[in-house]
């Protein structure tokens, strides 16, 4: 998944704590079992990607799969 930045969902969702895989990348809960979840893409300033091996909470786990 690509992220845009012009989406509103996903400008909360680009926290420094959620793409560096501290909380759950869909609802940024930091407690209990965090299960790699994928990658998310952004941007850099130059236009290249840059690629974040995020984590899913146990709710959000089976849809980021």
């Amino acid at each position: 998944m690509t992220v845009n930045s012009d989406d509103r969902r996903f400008q909360d969702a680009i926290s420094p704590a959620r793409l560096h895989g501290e909380a759950c990348i869909e609802c940024g809960r930091r407690e209990g079992l965090l299960t790699p979840a994928g990658h998310r893409y952004t941007e850099s300033s130059a236009g290249g990607r840059l690629g974040w091996a995020v984590v899913a909470c146990p709710e959000h786990v089976e849809e980021e799969r």
